[in-house]
Order: structure tokens, then C-alpha cells, then sequence
């Protein structure tokens, strides 16, 4: 028997079927759509653990290994140095040439970080809670040489113009600059380094 062929009570009811036609696909839309959101939600997840553990592998690395530990010692050797990163500016004793070899390795390890953290590889939230004051400081004191390996001088390094030398590095201190209060020591006192309460500052 058709729908045309029963009383209006029942063509309402044999009607009804067709009515809610779209019930089906709207629910195999709605299940393709969380699905979907579900997925995109657990790629995300993965990639941050992904950049955690990378940069956690970092941070250990650079605490361990003895090429990293031996740039990091340079470094520090210089920057507390009277004639600080200064002395590296202009040098011809070889001694002081490897230094200062090291050094820019040193920096070029700040500006590789700031890269990986630029493009996303890096996690900056968990890098910062661990190294923000050591790398802001140690932006401060390599600024003035930086500057000088910038300009292209015969004394510099450069051959060529190198104006955007460690601007990585620069903009990611300079953005955690204001997070952070350098403890500057007074000129005639100690830096606080032997201090166990600054032992965080010599990190990096």
C-alpha cells in the first residue's frame, strides 16, 4: 500500500521516514569531523612531547660533553677576564686566536638554539625556564664584540659585511631581557659565580 492510498493520520507517519533523511549522513559527518579533530589533536600532542624531548636531549647534551663543556669554559675564562670579550677583537697571538675561535663557536651554539626554537623545533617554554638568565647575560656580555664582527674592518674577522651575524641569538635575549634582572656586580666585587644560590647563571 502507497502513502496515497491511507488516510491523513497515516500519510503522516509513512511520511516521517523521509523526513529525517539527514539524520544519518549528519551523524557520519559529525563522527568524520571529531574524528578528524581527535587526530589533529594527537599529532599536536605528539609533536610538543617531540620538541620537549628534543630540547631536554639538548640541554643534556650540552651539560655533558666534554666539546660543548670545553667552549663553555672559554667562554667563561674571557668573559670574566679583565679585558673581557674585548681582547678578542683585535688578536694575533695565537693563543688568543683559538680562544677566540671558541668563543664564536660558542655563539654559534646560542644562535643554532635560537633557530631550532624560531621554527619550532625547539620548545622555547621548556628552554627558558632552564637557561633565560644565562643566555640574556650572556648576550650582554658578547654584544659589544658581536658588534665588532658585524662591520667588515680589517680587524674583525669579516671580509664582507656580516651585519646579521647571531640575530637570532639577539632576538631571542632581548625578548627574554625584561623577564629577567642581571645582578651586575659592582666593579671591585666578585660576580656571585662560587655563590651556590648563582650556580644557575653558569649554566649554558
Amino acid at each position: 500500500m502507497s502513502c496515497e492510498e491511507i488516510d491523513g493520520a497515516a500519510q503522516v507517519i509513512c511520511a516521517a521516514p523521509n523526513t529525517y533523511w539527514w539524520v544519518a549522513p549528519a551523524v557520519i559527518a559529525c563522527s568524520a569531523v571529531m574524528a578528524a579533530l581527535i587526530s589533529l589533536r594527537a599529532i599536536a600532542a605528539n609533536k610538543e612531547i617531540a620538541r620537549k624531548r628534543a630540547t631536554l636531549d639538548l640541554i643534556e647534551r650540552s651539560e655533558s660533553t666534554e666539546y660543548y663543556q670545553s667552549l663553555h669554559r672559554a667562554f667563561t675564562a674571557v668573559r670574566r677576564d679583565e679585558g673581557g670579550l674585548a681582547q678578542l677583537k683585535v688578536v694575533t697571538n695565537p693563543d688568543l686566536m683559538l680562544q677566540r675561535q671558541r668563543v664564536l663557536n660558542f655563539l654559534n651554539h646560542y644562535e643554532i638554539i635560537a633557530i631550532g626554537i624560531k621554527k619550532g623545533v625547539l620548545d622555547e617554554d621548556l628552554y627558558r625556564s632552564f637557561m633565560r638568565s644565562t643566555v640574556v647575560r650572556d648576550w650582554f656580555e658578547a654584544e659589544d664584540f658581536i658588534a665588532h664582527i658585524r662591520r667588515p674592518t680589517p680587524d674583525s674577522g669579516s671580509k664582507v659585511s656580516a651585519n646579521k651575524a647571531f640575530s637570532n641569538f639577539e632576538e631571542l635575549a632581548l625578548k627574554w631581557a625584561p623577564e629577567v634582572q642581571l645582578d651586575l656586580p659592582l666593579e671591585g666585587q666578585s660576580d656571585g659565580a662560587d655563590d651556590p644560590k648563582n650556580k644557575s647563571l653558569d649554566r649554558g
